[in-house]
């Protein structure tokens, strides 16, 4: 029986995921941070009859000796090496940069870069005795799309994804892979888990005042997240896939706007799509004329916001872009 160790397995796509490779034969230990918080992993796992195959593993993703303890316990128990890691554990905070301090910034990269960088070292030894193994890292469509307010967060993906590009190179000899997926919005509990952060100065009030709402609800109408556990689960068992993935329309066309228009164009349709403050906006002397695109911005904006939304009309706007059309997986 195969094995992979999941961090971030208490909700999400983590829980679904498991849950998912379990069904497919797999051994999953299942790691979080507060193991209370299993249960919802524990009743999913009993409605799809595998129990038997999912083992919760306490694991801190920001602590050394967690780490250390959780990763030899799990090669211990089956039998020295994995065959998969699932690098999935992280969260956000939300807040304008410069009111964010510097222990807040440090934070968000100690769980979603250093973290995913520690549990994949104590992994990579056995993998590369072994002569295998599969490392798949969940960034998001933050790396082609980074949104204001989310600026770390954005940073602590990007940094992955230039980690994981040299990674990838530096392990293959060893018959080990490397895989990235890039999820766009899905309804699951991630924004539950975003921090806050409110500047006491209150010298961004205004612009968060506008820009929240929007940001706020891009997870309301995203995806139904049970699209990506199919998909991400597929980059762990797959005979071959590719180093890049993108999860769901809005990181698909992104990712196609990343590659071919500049950041000008991304960022007027961003804030369309969000509703976000143009440039200038709280200047007293308003706008150089070649500051922004009003009309173009709202009704691209708009456009896209929709096929976001709209299944059948993404597939248009993909094939439009080149993009090939996904199935009802993802």
């Amino acid at each position: 029986m195969k094995s992979i160790l999941i961090t971030g397995a208490s909700s999400g796509f983590g829980r679904g995921v498991s849950v998912e490779l379990a069904k497919r034969g797999w051994r999953v230990f299942a790691a979080m941070r507060d193991t209370s918080k299993s249960g919802s992993l524990i009743e999913a796992a009993k409605a799809g009859g595998v129990t038997d195959r999912i083992e919760v593993v306490e694991l801190d993703v920001t602590v050394p000796a967690s780490v250390e303890a959780a990763v030899a316990d799990v090669l211990g128990r089956c039998g020295g090496t994995l065959d998969a890691l699932l690098n999935n554990a992280g969260y956000s905070v939300l807040g304008a940069f410069e009111d964010l301090s510097d222990g807040e910034c440090r934070q968000q990269m100690e769980t979603n870069f250093f973290g995913v960088l520690a549990v994949t070292r104590a992994v990579l030894s056995s993998m590369r005795e072994a002569g295998h193994g599969r490392i798949v890292v969940v960034t998001s469509n933050a790396v082609n799309s980074p949104h204001p307010l989310l600026t770390m967060y954005a940073a602590s993906k990007w940094a992955l994804e230039g980690w994981a590009e040299g990674l990838a190179m530096e392990i293959a000899p060893y018959g080990i892979d490397v895989a990235l997926v890039q999820p766009g919005a899905h309804r699951t509990e991630f924004a539950s888990n975003v921090q806050f952060v409110s500047g006491t100065g209150g010298a961004y009030a205004q612009w968060i005042d506008g820009a929240l709402p929007g940001i706020s609800n891009l997870d309301s109408w995203g995806r139904d997240p049970a699209l990506a556990i199919g998909p991400i689960a597929d980059a762990v068992t797959a005979p071959a896939v590719p180093f890049r993935q993108q999860l769901g329309e809005d990181s698909k066309i992104f990712a196609m706007l990343k590659g071919n228009m500049p950041f000008e164009t991304r960022a007027l349709l961003l804030r369309a799509i969000c509703g976000l403050p143009a440039p200038y906006a709280f200047t007293s002397g308003g706008a150089p004329d070649s500051a922004d695109y009003p009309v173009l911005s709202q009704v691209l904006g708009k456009f896209i916001g929709s096929a976001a939304r709209d299944p059948g009309l993404a597939k248009t706007v993909a094939r439009s872009f080149g993009i090939a059309p996904t199935t009802a997986g993802g």
